[in-house]
């Protein structure tokens, strides 16, 4: 018998009795690296083209089958979610994408005030850190404008957990169309925006008022989210909060 080269316990079947982990022979070849990442995309833990699909097909009812304890049919979604930001991260460097540039063409804009260009280049690369905040806004917002369903807060940043992963998967996808014309960037904002009003309907009743609700609470908490974010990073690079609020000649 072979000690396990995880727990050290010793075992002839292929997985450890003692810590369950799989015999695997010494070093790391290549397949094996393609192989857990075909098989984190198509099965591990709940697979991830399902998990999109049915998000996109009924976001609640996802949310809804997730929290009841539905759990190995789908992504975990603080998984989905950092998939998401790895796969945003990836495509920038493959594309050699830059949101802060893209916007200043788009707009036909001149270089910012230097102050708010460098909030602007911090949060662009560390978006990472700042799209928790969202997911905690936007949860808010709903568990406020929301009373009468039954989820909680937690199980509501859950649902919003599933859905910045989800926008943060079909906006990058469509990042090289952004690259190609950088006017594309404001159709990807609309489809941003749309998924997450489409996540916040589907969670709850689906009656005008509710609508109504979702269409204004999604834009209201990702203005809050930018203000927020920008005001938190402006202090914590020690830049004057007149150079990122106030216009040149104001």
């Amino acid at each position: 018998m072979e000690p396990c080269a995880n727990c050290g316990h010793p075992f002839e079947s292929p997985f450890c009795p003692a810590c369950g982990q799989k015999r695997h022979k010494p070093g790391i070849r290549f397949g094996e690296v393609v192989h857990e990442l075909f098989g984190t995309l198509t099965h591990a833990e709940g697979p991830f083209p399902k998990t999109i699909l049915s998000f996109l097909r009924s976001p609640g009812k996802l949310t809804h089958a997730f929290v009841a304890g539905k759990r190995k049919a789908f992504v975990p979604p603080v998984r989905y979610f950092l998939f998401g930001i790895g796969y945003y991260y990836l495509m920038r460097f493959l594309l050699h994408w830059d949101p802060v540039e893209s916007a200043a063409v788009t707009t036909g804009t001149e270089a910012a005030t230097s102050g708010l260009l460098q909030v602007n280049q911090w949060m662009s690369k560390h978006v990472n850190l700042l799209l928790p905040l969202l997911i905690v806004i936007l949860a808010s917002l709903d568990r406020l404008l929301f009373p009468r369903t039954t989820l909680t807060w937690t199980e509501r940043v859950v649902h919003y957990f599933f859905a910045v992963g989800t926008y943060l998967l079909v906006a990058t996808t469509l990042l090289p169309l952004t690259v190609l014309s950088p006017a594309i960037v404001f159709v990807n904002f609309f489809v941003i925006i749309g998924i997450l009003v489409w996540s916040a309907i589907s969670l709850h009743h689906r009656n005008a008022w509710s609508v109504v609700k979702a269409v204004l609470m999604v834009p209201v908490g990702f203005w809050v989210y930018v203000v927020i974010s920008t005001i938190l990073v402006a202090l914590m690079l020690h830049v004057p909060l007149s150079e990122v609020f106030v216009r040149p000649g104001q």
